[in-house]
């Protein structure tokens, strides 16, 4: 079981553990909790009153201090669960909506040719789609005259506010969570 860690601010900060989380309760770091107790841990007896101590965690503690991240510097890691849900489950090259399952990721510019693996270089595809290294000619799936997303504008706060995408010459401001 994980704590969220945030800032005395309420920035998110990471998601620490149940023992890192006690460290924090017993310097006397926390400032604020939110959410409810997932924990309780009890510890020695005073020699002098014999009282046993006993902490309390909560999901969510906000710590003293200046936070050591800045989450507005992250970078949300490249994976496809995130990337099918920029592109929102469609195709870059029939343009159809599929399930997760039937897709999968396709580099714009290919490994071969010095392409990278980051979020500026793929795209999303169906199964069905000819892989960069296959023929253009290729029967039974999606024949791709012209993709239908021709480059992904992606910046850090695109991933929070909003996905500009250039869809055959124009730009389309989208959501990332939910519709637009």
């Amino acid at each position: 079981m994980k704590v969220l860690k945030l800032s005395a601010q309420g920035l998110p900060q990471s998601w620490i553990s149940l023992e890192e989380a006690v460290l924090h309760y017993a310097a006397d770091e926390v400032r604020w909790e939110a959410g409810g107790e997932i924990a309780v841990f009890h510890g020695g007896h005073n020699a002098i009153t014999g009282e046993q101590s006993v902490i309390t965690v909560n999901s969510i503690i906000g710590t003293k201090g200046v936070p050591s991240i800045n989450p507005f510097d992250l970078r949300p890691s490249l994976t496809n669960s995130k990337l099918f849900t920029r592109d929102r489950n469609v195709c870059a090259y029939c343009g159809v909506d599929h399930h997760e399952t039937e897709l999968t990721r396709e580099h714009i510019i290919p490994f071969a040719q010095d392409g990278q693996d980051h979020w500026m270089n793929v795209v999303t595809a169906c199964r069905l789609s000819p892989p960069n290294h296959s023929l253009p000619s290729r029967v039974g799936g999606c024949i791709p005259m012209r993709r239908r997303v021709l480059r992904h504008f992606w910046t850090g706060k695109d991933y929070e506010y909003g996905l500009r995408v250039r869809i055959y010459g124009r730009t389309a401001v989208g959501r990332v969570r939910g519709q637009s």
